[in-house]
């Protein structure tokens, strides 16, 4: 009888171990296996915009490179917000990824009172992956042919007389723009836009008198010379706009503002997954055919590592604290 016992224990025992283990061992399964099905990337901006259109682009060669679709899911609001902390709070299994601009991995932290995330601890960072630049563009009508007439310009028609628009409080073109007006002494209106698309039409209309934002979003007019573009933002000019002067050149001494986007993944997703998308996300950025393709739409790829997002993600947040601080600019 207690051999009986004993055996029955045994193997009650072993049974359990067995389900115990199973969990891990199906965990390690999967994790093999990725992808079995079809991912998702968020895009925390509306259909047509800049970021949307460039991560398109990513989610169709990351899809081959994986072997399964990679579907764009848009969450716009809150100038990135709404989408960022969805992908903060989706499942961390590596089938849910997105992208995060400038603003809501560094700008937004002193812009906004309360953040639904912590851009420093809430998630995964898997690539750095590129870098556009933002365009002072004015209507043709405008008299100014540069940034200096431009000053001179508003200056002469009085303070809150010149209006921009941008894509929203807290995107690079709002606080891009409030970083030039602070080093000019100008005082602009601000005419916020559901997207960048829409607030360059009415540039064209000459409802408002200049904007400074993405090229992505702006390059088909500057081709079709609906816009005229007088100063680039980056620290030397842009190989696409070579004849427009850069905002130093134009006498605003260390104005440097790039507009980068990372890809994130939720806190917690398996180091294995995490590497993988790291590693495929690299190789694509690697490829001569993609670069030329991204330059094409106004924007160079950098596709770095988790560690040169951070870095850039660390250096970014006191300047734009900065900025926030100087403009006065605050969001509930």
């Amino acid at each position: 009888m207690e051999d009986i016992r004993m055996i029955t224990r045994r193997t009650t025992l072993a049974a359990l171990g067995a389900g115990l283990a199973a969990p891990a061992f199906r965990s390690a399964s999967a994790q093999d296996g990725f992808p079995n099905r079809p991912l998702t990337m968020i895009v925390p901006f509306p259909p047509g915009g800049s970021t949307d259109v460039l991560a398109r682009v990513i989610a169709e060669r990351l899809g081959a490179a994986l072997g399964q679709s990679v579907i764009v899911e848009n969450r716009p609001g809150a100038a990135g917000n709404v989408g960022v902390n969805a992908i903060a709070r989706s499942q961390p299994d590596g089938y849910t990824f997105g992208v995060s601009t400038i603003g809501p991995l560094s700008a937004h932290v002193a812009l906004y009172r309360t953040l639904p995330f912590n851009p420093q601890t809430d998630f995964t960072y898997l690539a750095d992956i590129y870098e556009i630049p933002n365009v002072f563009v004015v209507n043709p009508q405008n008299p100014a042919k540069n940034i200096q007439e431009f000053i001179a310009w508003a200056k002469q028609r009085g303070a809150g007389k010149v209006s921009y628009g941008t894509p929203g409080i807290g995107t690079t073109g709002h606080l891009g723009t409030e970083y030039f007006a602070r080093r000019t002494g100008l005082e602009l209106l601000h005419v916020p836009y559901r997207t960048g698309a829409v607030a360059v039409q009415d540039l064209i209309a000459g409802r408002i008198d200049f904007m400074f934002d993405n090229l992505p979003t702006i390059l088909g007019q500057i081709q079709g010379n609906q816009i005229r573009p007088i100063a680039v933002s980056t620290a030397k000019r842009w190989p696409g706009l070579s004849d427009v002067a850069t905002m130093m050149e134009s006498g605003i001494p260390d104005f440097d503002v790039t507009s980068w986007s990372g890809m994130l993944a939720p806190k917690g997703i398996p180091e294995a997954i995490a590497k993988r998308l790291t590693a495929e996300l690299i190789k694509i950025g690697e490829d001569p055919a993609f670069r030329a393709r991204f330059e094409q739409m106004g924007a160079v790829s950098t596709m770095k590592g988790p560690d040169v997002l951070r870095a850039r993600v660390e250096r970014e947040l006191p300047r734009w604290a900065e900025v926030v601080k100087a403009s006065g600019a605050r969001v509930d």
